[in-house]
């Protein structure tokens, strides 16, 4: 608590500096992960197919003023996307950011609504267009010059009715999470994991598709806004690259398998960053004994 309280005040003093002004304006946020070598006998400890070695992910949310708000460590191999919301609501210094960009795995239905339910704009960087679905207002609705992009005439419609007799629990469920009675991670799990059967899913399918819907068009007209996505998911690298190069003295490897520790490491000035040497192979014990 107290780390997070310190966290909050160098953010907020920070966001005080004539630089850090002329880098943004703190309403944009960027959400983005980078990997993290850890022991084998570690609960978090998975093997990531990207990087091709074990070890955990640190989620970070970097401000549009190059300081992170706040950081997750997640397993391997897990769905980025759920942990989006979760950042900007745990997020207790003076830098409120609206909108929230994130790499291609950020795009998700129920974190779409979600986010729109909690008043966040999240706009995440679009690739595999061809894969994408876009979704109609109405069965009678047509596009002149964008009608191919919606499908065949009649298809890809918009449940309004399901939307409008389950918005009272979707609201209830949106403050619930604001108000951290569920966390915005585990109710996003549960959406993902969740039966189509289940009223609630469906509505939360539902209102991500209109928005996703939306946010697809805007990116496809709108050059400048690409542009703005792309600036604010490099500045997360921007900040990874920094992190491992201000960390160069550390091991390299987080070796703590306390959750509470672990979270301390990352958030910390001096957390543990990657370097050449690998230890992702051996234990604390066998590493003494070398």
């Amino acid at each position: 608590m107290l780390l997070n309280e310190a966290i909050a005040d160098l953010v907020n003093a920070h966001a005080r500096l004539d630089i850090s002004q002329a880098w943004g304006d703190g309403t944009t946020v960027a959400a983005d992960g980078t990997h993290m070598d850890t022991y084998l006998d570690n609960l978090l400890a998975k093997t990531s197919v990207r990087y091709g070695k074990p070890g955990g992910i640190a989620y970070h949310h970097i401000s549009d003023t190059y300081v992170a708000l706040f950081t997750h460590f997640i397993p391997c191999g897990v769905r980025e996307a759920v942990y989006i919301i979760e950042g900007l609501l745990k997020n207790s210094s003076e830098v409120k950011p609206t909108t929230v960009h994130a790499h291609t795995q950020g795009q998700s239905q129920p974190a779409f609504a979600l986010a729109h339910l909690l008043a966040f704009d999240l706009m995440p960087r679009i690739r595999n267009w061809k894969s994408l679905t876009l979704y109609r207002p109405r069965k009678t609705t047509e596009y002149v010059h964008i009608g191919a992009l919606f499908g065949e005439a009649g298809k890809n419609v918009i449940d309004r009715d399901l939307i409008e007799s389950q918005f009272r629990h979707l609201m209830k469920v949106a403050l619930s999470a604001r108000e951290g009675a569920i966390s915005s991670s585990t109710l996003l799990k549960r959406l993902r994991s969740g039966s189509r059967k289940n009223a609630t899913y469906a509505a939360f399918r539902e209102v991500g598709r209109v928005i996703r819907t939306v946010q697809l068009l805007r990116y496809l007209s709108d050059p400048a806004l690409r542009r703005r996505v792309t600036a604010a998911t490099n500045k997360t690298e921007a900040f990874n690259g920094f992190s491992q190069w201000i960390g160069f003295g550390n091991r390299g490897v987080i070796a703590d398998s306390d959750p509470v520790e672990q979270e301390k490491a990352l958030n910390s000035a001096s957390s543990p960053r990657r370097t050449r040497r690998s230890w992702t192979s051996t234990s604390p014990s066998s590493a003494n004994r070398s």
